[in-house]
């Protein structure tokens, strides 16, 4: 006979999970936990081992706020801020610009969600996801770099010959 699974292991995962947020020191981390589902759901894929440092997107009047993941790429493109590119609009789905040199390369992925990040390691470009269509990104994948906070409309909005500008926040 096989071992029946209750509620109970259920319950006591959700309570352990609500004990370690109420033991936090910083209130501001508990709510800003809570209220970021997308930053749970990045930090649990491989190579996003959570935020790093928030940056401040800027296009033309436009401004849009992310965070960085903490991995080798991600950190690499943070050495490069501030940092400015020409967009062009791929596909439909997303921004894409050249950096100005490689990246520290890391591991690639085949998907991506809107409002993510990514480094594409063969034309050192830098893309940025606003619509999610179902195409899988070819060998050797995308490396995710960071997500969008607020302004996904901004990059959105960009046409094909605007500059984006990136600096810490």
């Amino acid at each position: 006979m096989r071992p029946r699974i209750t509620g109970l292991v259920v319950l006591a995962t959700a309570v352990a999970g609500l004990t370690a947020c109420a033991s936090t020191s910083d209130p501001a981390a508990h709510s800003a936990t809570l209220a970021s589902p997308t930053a749970q759901s990045a930090m649990s894929q491989p190579g996003q081992e959570g935020p790093f440092m928030q940056i401040r997107l800027r296009i033309g009047a436009s401004e849009a706020t992310a965070r960085l993941y903490d991995n080798a790429t991600a950190r690499d493109f943070a050495s490069l801020l501030p940092v400015t590119i020409t967009l062009h609009d791929l596909g439909g789905r997303e921004k894409a610009g050249p950096l100005p040199r490689e990246l520290a390369d890391g591991r690639g992925q085949s998907s991506y969600r809107a409002g993510q990040l990514g480094y594409w390691a063969p034309s050192n470009d830098l893309a940025i996801y606003y619509r999610e269509d179902g195409f899988t990104i070819p060998d050797p994948g995308i490396v995710m770099i960071g997500e969008i906070d607020t302004g996904l409309d901004a990059i959105t909005d960009a046409d094909g010959t605007d500059t984006l500008t990136i600096t810490a926040a």
